[in-house]
């Protein structure tokens, strides 16, 4: 069996979520409207067939909705040959396959490392941002604007009269450092204890712009993002530190709001007067790695000596 370290990116739009559901058994569970089922049904199509089904361990979590640049893992693949794959052929019949199958998916890298190695472990930072967008000062007979369509999977639209960013600029400042994060996560069952302890190193509001420039809607809103970096995030902690600044650049909670859910960190402070932003405007943009640190557990690929077969059968295949 050989572990390899992946690297892939997709839109979340139609999956329930990166996870897979449903208990790990010896029973094959293919659940394709998860990214992890469908990547795993991706590299159960890779020639040689499996001798034992390929599961992967991710290195970031998202929720149904969530997109992601690059998230990180790691699979174990196994055929009767006991032989490595050709990492360039497992990129290209993955990708082909979920391409097939119309998969918002993609298999950026494969790299063949040591069975000891583990994605989600050695991983240094994870970075997210939140795109939304806030309409721009209208006339009183004006209608409220239309959401441009491209940015509809991508950027939540705040409706707010009068918003305030460079009081969102200045509360970031709340949230660095290493704090108690009970407050700004929501309940999951979990057979581990959680720490909610979180060290955030980077919470900065930065001007952006509209996907498509050219659609005349987008000309009706000023379009923003959040950059925050950590080295890990508690479950749904990015989105609701984006409902916290959002309520505040609005005008609907104070600092004084926040300060108390930092400092009294419990989930029953969270204000019920605020309603959690959509997973929409959500992208996990990076996992980042010390190289140095990942070039002890490569392994160098060696050919098998059933690739000159795999090869032509692919070939016939895609004629």
């Amino acid at each position: 069996m050989q572990r390899y370290f992946i690297k892939f990116s997709y839109i979340g739009t139609q999956y329930r979520g990166l996870q897979k559901n449903g208990i790990i058994s010896d029973y094959v569970i293919h659940d394709i409207d998860t990214i992890q089922g469908a990547l795993e049904c991706a590299f159960s199509a890779i020639a040689p067939k499996y001798k034992v089904y390929p599961r992967i361990t991710t290195s970031s979590r998202t929720d149904a909705g969530v997109h992601a640049f690059c998230n990180a893992g790691h699979i174990d693949l196994h055929n009767k040959y006991d032989s490595m794959y050709n990492p360039s052929s497992v990129l290209h019949q993955v990708n082909r396959y979920l391409l097939k199958c119309c998969h918002d998916i993609k298999l950026l890298d494969c790299i063949p490392v040591t069975q000891d190695f583990h994605a989600r472990k050695i991983a240094k930072l994870r970075t997210y941002i939140y795109r939304f967008m806030i309409p721009k000062k209208q006339d009183a007979s004006e209608k409220i604007q239309q959401v441009p369509i491209t940015e509809k999977a991508h950027t939540h639209c705040f409706r707010s009269q009068d918003f305030d960013i460079e009081r969102v600029k200045q509360a970031t400042k709340l949230f660095l450092g290493k704090k108690n994060f009970q407050t700004f996560s929501a309940r999951r069952i979990s057979d581990t204890e959680i720490t909610y302890i979180k060290t955030l190193h980077k919470l900065t509001v930065e001007k952006s712009f509209p996907l498509m420039p050219m659609d005349p809607l987008s000309d009706h809103f000023d379009f923003w993002h959040i950059e925050c970096s950590s080295k890990s995030f508690l479950y749904n902690q990015v989105r609701r530190i984006v409902t916290s600044l959002l309520y505040l650049g609005a005008g609907l909670i104070t600092e004084k709001d926040i300060m108390f859910m930092l400092q009294v960190p419990n989930h029953q402070n969270w204000n019920r007067s605020v309603q959690v932003v959509p997973p929409v405007g959500l992208h996990l943009v990076n996992v980042e790695y010390c190289q140095e640190e990942i070039n002890k557990y490569i392994v160098k690929y060696k050919p098998a000596h059933f690739e000159d077969t795999t090869t032509t059968m692919l070939d016939l295949e895609s004629t």
